[in-house]
């Protein structure tokens, strides 16, 4: 079944309901929002945009784990590739940093299509890792 999103950043966007990702506790922040898509934009390549399909004008920039932690990456992502773990990206407006969150990174099951924000009990990670 295809459904429609009408957003600030993409526009219209006409996706099928099955690559919609179901978060069954919401997002920290963001509990009230259950269903979440992915969207590749070749503009901002290598991120990648978590967008609510319950609310289109909420939105996070992701980056894949891999890219600046693999240890995140290799603990919390499936190797068969059933599951990616990703780092919430903050973008800020020059001269202040980009940072990741790796503290609590988003685990998307792709094959169940069902997503989760995990904190990690470690002091090794920062909420606020600088990218750039």
């Amino acid at each position: 079944m295809k459904s429609k999103l009408v957003t600030k950043q993409f526009g219209e966007l006409e996706f099928d309901e099955s690559i919609v990702y179901h978060f069954p506790n919401g997002i920290p922040g963001f509990e009230e929002l259950h269903n979440f898509i992915i969207i590749d934009d070749k503009d901002t390549e290598p991120l990648r945009w978590l967008l609510s399909t319950d609310d289109p004008n909420v939105g996070l920039a992701l980056l894949e784990a891999s890219l600046v932690a693999p240890e995140i990456y290799r603990e919390l992502s499936a190797e068969d590739g059933s599951s990616t773990a990703f780092a919430v990206v903050v973008l800020r407006r020059d001269p202040e940093p980009i940072t990741a969150n790796l503290k609590a990174p988003i685990v998307l099951n792709h094959a169940s299509k069902s997503g989760r924000q995990i904190v990690l009990n470690s002091d090794r990670y920062s909420t606020e890792y600088k990218i750039n």
